[in-house]
């Protein structure tokens, strides 16, 4: 009979398989664009939160400025991002991303987004609900493990 710790394992184990495929789904779409994977982690994050300056890019994908003025340069010679001048302060720029950008996402993730959706329409609202609340804490875990061997010296 299985306990329930053997139960946590094996959701912990599907987990890390979902993580994994999910990984090489992003791969493929980094290929497919044309882009290092941190300039389509950056490209998601523009897309998903809208236009930001530099700094805030910086902070939300975990990377340097420097590293940010890169990605930045980069997504927007390939055209799938823009510069402008952001509304609230004429001085400083924001980085969003592009209309050439939303065509080619609409290709790419179209059917990726119609067959999740059709596999979490299969699962009762009340179970789906108690999924987001799961997720939504594994995810506290994982950023609480990600601030902590941050800044943590590795341990000897």
């Amino acid at each position: 009979m299985a306990t329930d710790r053997d139960d946590a394992a094996r959701a912990l184990n599907a987990i890390r398989e979902l993580h994994a495929t999910h990984d090489a789904l992003l791969e493929a779409v980094a290929g497919r664009y044309g882009l290092n994977r941190n300039d389509l982690r950056c490209l998601e994050i523009l897309h998903r939160e809208g236009a930001m300056p530099a700094q805030r890019l910086a902070a939300l994908s975990n990377l340097s400025p420097a590293a940010i003025t890169k990605i930045a340069d980069r997504l927007v010679a390939a055209g799938y991002a823009v510069r402008r001048q952001s509304a609230t302060d004429r001085r400083s720029q924001v980085i969003g991303v592009s209309d050439g950008h939303a065509e080619l996402r609409a290709t790419t993730w179209e059917r990726v987004h119609a067959d999740a959706v059709a596999v979490l329409e299969d699962v009762p609202a009340a179970r789906l609900r108690d999924l987001l609340l799961l997720l939504g804490r594994l995810a506290d875990v994982n950023r609480e493990h990600a601030r902590r061997l941050s800044s943590d010296p590795p341990e000897e």
